[in-house]
């Protein structure tokens, strides 16, 4: 099995876990105790009678169902309930007119002292006594807001069981899983964006795709009638609509978040200023709810038309890249989907376009991203090792005991005959030395005056030794970059040991340094026997081919060879200047 596989397979164990809880809770019903009609209480009752009335409160209309509790003795057997799901409607059950239930606000008179506070959704399920069989039964039912008036509430006598198991969990199966796999999936998405080594970009890219998941599987499951039925011993409906309504906000929020987080706006004004906007907006509508100014309900339309707007104001200074269309087309279509499927059957929870859209961008883009950041963490861990290996091999080749000993041996001699040029001879020799061990535990690039500080104390000593057989030419024209440590010198120190090393004498050098636009070039020239380039691989050229790796490890550098016998040997060294400021990982 591909180590790359992983994280698909254990997000799919968790996701068919998520669906066998759901059959396993179906399934958990006996169905056998519904066999016989007779002893099973299941009835969908029809009003007698549907009286309505003008107010001036809440939604402008009361409306008053009256019908006629059933004798029969399945109808209020052992469990028997009348039940009723209601959206944002207040509600008071009359039997032969004793009040049975009521979640009005607390009142004054006939007159609500609440206006507009919405009970959410939840289910009035009130116990069938025998007694209550062949009574009038009356539920008057108040619609909060305009866009519930037309909804039309069904009325059953059922056991809670039944409800559940044979109505409520297959209408709502399909969003149910949905929704678990949405909110476990970017659970389990968000914890790996924590735990990987990865990027701060990239692990804020992973984290907020998984929180969007997850929010956005709140909002939808707590918008499912099974949920409050499902706890509805608890009496915490009103709650629970809460939480789906706050999830939407910051799913549409987290959403904005990840977007930015992709464009590399995050730090940029335009991008703090959606930010800001977005996350003051959420907490203004909250806090204005608590303290009972608005209803969050009827400003959730607007807000959503204010996200739509911050995702699109970062687009106004750079066109979208591909990913980001990726992301934002699909989730405002589907979302707008959701929105006509709503209209017709008004229930936003149970529209399952965007959250099937938004499973499929999580494990094909979500995960594949995750991969993708892992190999590339692994591509970088694997560079730095070779880079580490190039700075050993490149410290080996700087140990050379036979150039020490000739240096010491050249100080000894100075000592006794030019006391002065032995004293500069042995600070040359401590700068080199320091240099070396500098750049043996060198993380992050050197410039370039330093680099040829070196490479001139290096020549100061090696000038003793062959004394007028070598010169050396500078012309220097650009020296505000930085490169890897060790790169001048190797070069000089190649042209010298191919040409004087040999016997070949007079030597003559010549160190250039120029700019071609954003490029920082350095060519060293020299009059030598010159080598085939194509055998450069060999032992005697290893150092050129250490300098060569690290420049493309460290900086993105190239290193190029002209050498011919006639005309000797040109190298030439490109280094991008965007890049010379870099800082190794």
């Amino acid at each position: 099995m591909r180590k790359k596989l992983v994280p698909e397979i254990i997000t799919l164990m968790l996701a068919v876990l998520c669906v066998l809880t759901v059959v396993l809770v179906h399934r958990g019903v006996d169905y056998d105790r519904y066999a016989s009609v007779a002893a099973t209480p299941f009835f969908l009752l029809e009003p007698d009678d549907v009286t309505e009335e003008q107010i001036t409160e809440y939604a402008g209309i009361r409306r008053t169902y009256t019908f006629t509790i059933p004798d029969s003795a399945s109808a209020t057997a052992t469990g028997a309930r009348l039940t009723v799901f209601l959206r944002h409607t207040l509600a008071e059950l009359y039997i032969d007119d004793a009040m049975r239930y009521s979640n009005y606000p607390g009142t004054e008179g006939d007159v609500p002292s609440r206006v507009g506070n919405t009970p959410g959704s939840y289910w009035i399920s009130i116990p069938i006594r025998p007694e209550y069989a062949g009574k009038t039964a009356r539920i008057i039912l108040t619609p909060v807001y305009r866009n519930v008036l037309d909804e039309k509430p069904e009325f059953r006598i059922v056991t809670r069981d039944m409800l559940l198991s044979m109505i409520v969990l297959p209408e709502n199966g399909l969003m149910i899983v949905l929704s678990l796999l949405a909110a476990v999936s970017g659970i389990f998405l968000a914890i790996m964006a924590l735990a990987l080594p990865l990027e701060r970009p990239e692990k804020q890219q992973i984290f907020f795709l998984g929180t969007v998941a997850v929010t956005a599987g709140i909002w939808k499951l707590c918008g499912l009638p099974a949920v409050p039925l499902m706890l509805e011993f608890r009496g915490i409906h009103k709650e629970i609509w809460f939480a789906g309504t706050i999830s939407y906000m910051l799913m549409l929020y987290l959403s904005l978040r990840m977007i930015l987080t992709i464009r590399g706006e995050t730090d940029h004004l335009i991008g703090k200023v959606c930010l800001y906007t977005g996350a003051a907006a959420v907490a203004a509508l909250i806090l204005l709810q608590i303290f009972g100014v608005l209803e969050l309900y009827q400003a959730l339309v607007w807000y959503g038309i204010g996200m739509v707007i911050l995702h699109l104001l970062p687009f106004a200074k750079q066109k979208p890249a591909r990913a980001e269309l990726m992301w934002i087309i699909p989730l405002f279509l589907t979302l707008g989907a959701d929105l006509l499927i709503a209209l017709h059957n008004h229930a936003l929870g149970l529209s399952p376009v965007f959250l099937v859209w938004l499973i499929l961008y999580l494990y094909v883009r979500g995960f594949g991203f995750v991969r993708g950041a892992i190999l590339r963490k692994r591509l970088l861990q694997k560079k730095q090792e070779e880079l580490r290996e190039a700075k050993v091999r490149t410290m080996m080749n700087q140990i050379r005991p036979h150039f020490i000993y000739n240096t010491l041996t050249s100080v000894y001699v100075l000592c006794r005959d030019d006391p002065e040029r032995a004293a500069l001879m042995v600070q040359n020799f401590t700068e080199y030395l320091q240099s070396n061990f500098t750049a043996m535990t060198a993380t992050e690039l050197i410039s370039f005056p330093d680099e040829l500080r070196h490479t001139k104390a290096y020549i100061s000593m090696e000038s003793f030794r062959y004394r007028d057989k070598l010169t050396v030419e500078y012309d220097i024209r650009h020296s505000a970059f930085r490169l890897p440590a060790l790169t001048l010198q190797p070069l000089v120190e190649n042209a010298i040991k191919h040409c004087l090393g040999k016997g070949i004498a007079p030597e003559h050098i010549v160190i250039s340094s120029w700019a071609e636009g954003a490029v920082s070039c350095i060519t060293v020239k020299d009059n030598g026997p010159g080598f085939d380039p194509q055998e450069q691989i060999g032992e005697e050229h290893v150092g050129l081919e250490n300098v060569r790796e690290r420049l493309q490890l460290m900086c993105g550098g190239t290193l190029d060879i002209q050498s011919s016998k006639d005309s000797g040997t040109l190298i030439t060294i490109s280094i991008p200047t965007s890049r010379t400021g870099d800082m190794l990982p």
